[in-house]
């Protein structure tokens, strides 16, 4: 086995550390366990209330340490995207009252899966979070547990792309009290099918979104047909549908909907979208503040 390489864990946080903005960034960095643990011993990271750790290779004990810091009590943000920690890490989080004042928290492409959702939906000490990325085995079960939580109130943005998530947890989100603050929800890379978005698009709950990104669920035309005719889409400004097996039938609807009135920017890329049906996004009276559709990854002229 290979030594492993000694970093200099000082001079990583004096090129990360952003006095001014209160932020440590120490994404790409190759950090383990180990070396996450060093840097929280250091008095340099007093105060910062921002922690960018993506991209690295910290795991539960990296995590567990990190939640038992009182250096992190001001962390407001904290970005673990792309690490190795699993539900025993999560936990840690939602139980550490030095995670109080956490609004924003990422950790998406770990090994989080129902028993992490669990704790985090019942968590008394992450219900100021705004932001939530979480992933990737939620599966259905998992979202539901988000979806019903009592304490996630003030969330804005939810985002549980590849989770293997299904109609069932597309309809708890659709049922859910607790997320009528949504503005953004990403659910890329599921098995949301035509029933799920039809849940969706009939949630009242969900009226406050500005921004939803399907890509890579196959939606089908029904699922198009859903979003066209729902009144409750009307402050989308964005939505993605890329690669989601609308075909012309699923397009042309939505080219004929009234009901997306604000929509800037739709992505149809690898739809199999014919130039005929195309052709009815140009110039159409329907997105008069449309800037960009996109189809097999070209933008197409409004």
């Amino acid at each position: 086995m290979a030594e492993k390489e000694v970093k200099d864990i000082d001079s990583l946080i004096d090129q990360g550390l952003n006095d001014e903005k209160s932020e440590l960034d120490l994404r790409e960095k190759e950090l383990d366990d180990e070396d996450l643990i060093k840097v929280l011993e250091s008095d340099k990271i007093k105060g910062i209330t921002a922690l960018f750790l993506e991209f690295n290779e910290i795991g539960d004990e990296g995590v567990k340490a990190l939640a038992a810091c009182e250096k992190m009590k001001f962390l407001t943000a904290l970005n673990l995207f792309k690490n190795t920690t699993t539900d025993e890490g999560v936990k840690a989080l939602a139980e550490s009252k030095n995670m109080l004042n956490l609004s924003e928290l990422i950790l998406s492409d770990n090994e989080v899966g129902v028993e992490g959702a669990k704790a985090i939906a019942t968590s008394n000490i992450l219900g100021s979070l705004v932001s939530l990325w979480l992933g990737d085995k939620l599966g259905d079960e998992g979202v539901e547990a988000i979806a019903t939580s009592e304490t996630l109130t003030r969330l804005t943005q939810l985002s549980l792309y590849r989770n293997d998530i299904g109609n069932e947890g597309a309809l708890a989100i659709a049922n859910s009290k607790n997320l009528s603050n949504l503005t953004e929800l990403n659910l890329n890379w599921n098995f949301l099918e035509g029933e799920g978005v039809e849940a969706l698009a009939n949630s009242e709950t969900l009226s406050n979104l500005t921004q939803l990104t399907l890509t890579f669920n196959p939606i089908g035309w029904r699922g198009a047909e859903a979003i066209a005719g729902s009144a409750n889409f009307r402050e989308l400004t964005l939505l993605d549908l890329y690669e989601t097996d609308l075909g012309d039938m699923g397009a042309r609807a939505l080219a004929q909907s009234t009901n997306l009135p604000n929509l800037e920017k739709l992505v149809l890329i690898h739809n199999d979208v014919g130039e005929g049906v195309q052709a009815m996004f140009k110039d159409n009276k329907n997105f008069p503040k449309m800037t960009d559709v996109y189809f097999y990854g070209a933008k197409a002229e409004n």
